[in-house]
């Protein structure tokens, strides 16, 4: 699916039976410098209550881990400043996710085309509506268990990866 198209993605599902991503998440954290909020849950609009946990450094880089089960990780979103001084190295971090089956390198080089072809998708709607507020979104990556897409909205990539989505 190229940059232009809207993906569509299903419920997603834990990224590997018991994979917390405790480990992980801690390990973006100290590299980050980011303050992990406790687990909170929160209800969706489907009635069901997911657990999550927030991660913030100001409001520069944002994290939200999502557990559709409370214990195994089945979201991660990672959100950075267009113009943040190393935010597109955080959201690579990201891609960095440690659960089995995940082709790193592979990751790492989609991350790269995705956000020039956001950069580039998002120029051309401005251009064309003269709208900044403009919201794009990359190609789909999928590798093992997870699904990864880039959303660039304004100033904010917004890297999301799922467990057990299909596109």
């Amino acid at each position: 699916m190229t940059s232009d198209q809207q993906p569509s993605f299903g419920e997603a599902d834990t990224m590997a039976a018991g994979y917390s991503g405790k480990d992980f998440l801690a390990g973006l954290s100290k590299d980050w410098k980011l303050k992990l909020d406790k687990p909170v849950e929160e209800e969706m609009p489907d009635g069901k209550k997911r657990t999550y946990v927030h991660g913030h450094r100001g409001n520069a880089m944002t994290l939200s881990a999502g557990y559709a089960d409370h214990e195994d990780m089945s979201s991660l979103l990672c959100r950075t400043g267009t113009d943040q001084s190393g935010g597109v190295d955080f959201l690579a971090a990201c891609t960095r996710i440690d659960v089995s089956g995940v082709d790193h390198g592979k990751a790492s080089s989609w991350l790269e085309q995705a956000k020039r072809e956001t950069d580039s998708l998002y120029k051309k709607r401005v251009a064309e509506t003269g709208n900044k507020k403009e919201y794009v979104v990359s190609g789909v990556f999928v590798s093992g268990p997870v699904t990864m897409i880039l959303h660039r909205a304004y100033d904010r990539y917004s890297l999301r990866i799922l467990g057990g989505a299909v596109a």
